[in-house]
Order: C-alpha cells, then sequence, then structure tokens
C-alpha cells in the first residue's frame, strides 16, 4: 500500500506540473487557452486527474495494479507529448523540466 501511494502522489505532482506548464505556456494575463496545440493536453490532463480519483477509492489489489498502469500510461502519455511537441508549451514547460524528472527521486 506504501507504494501505491506513492505512485499516486508521484502522479498528482506531474498532473500539476503539467497543468502549470499548459496555463503559464498561454502567455501573460492570458489564463486557460483551448486552442488546438493545448486542447489535446488538457484533455489528457483532465483523463489523468478522472484517473487519479478512481485510483484514490479502488479496493482490491488487482483493481490496485490496473490503475497503477493506467496512471503510467496516462504520464508516460503526456511526458511524450511534450518531448515530441505534440502540445505547444512554448518555453514555459522548460521552467518545469527539473521538478519533472527530480519527482520520482524525491519520493
Amino acid at each position: 500500500m506504501k507504494a501505491y501511494r506513492r505512485v499516486q502522489i508521484i502522479t498528482g505532482g506531474y498532473l500539476a506540473v503539467y497543468l502549470a506548464a499548459l496555463y503559464l505556456s498561454t502567455g501573460v494575463h492570458t489564463g486557460f487557452k483551448l486552442d488546438s496545440d493545448q486542447l489535446i493536453g488538457y484533455v489528457t490532463c483532465g483523463i489523468l486527474a478522472g484517473l487519479l480519483g478512481v485510483s484514490a477509492v479502488v479496493k482490491t489489489g488487482l483493481q490496485r495494479k490496473i490503475c497503477a498502469l493506467l496512471l503510467l500510461l496516462c504520464c508516460g502519455t503526456l511526458l511524450l507529448f511534450a518531448r515530441y511537441s505534440v502540445i505547444g508549451f512554448n518555453e514555459a514547460f522548460w521552467y518545469f523540466i527539473g521538478v519533472v524528472y527530480l519527482l520520482p527521486v524525491v519520493i
């Protein structure tokens, strides 16, 4: 159970970092901008938030393993979107790149 909570904390951290990067990449005083470049990122973050909520209420070990794999898949998808420029982060994502790589190490 301890490792499962660690997976949830890492996922929550990634979700916060990606939402902050998406929000800050829109420019000053713009807020959330849902254009074609960033809509994919917001949808993926929404799916990740939903999976994180579901993972908090599952009971059995098999369900926890499935949720952990789905959380890993969604976090990996966000990382690949950022790596291959599917989502337009501009330079704002690079403010958070240290957190993205160091978060699993710290926890």
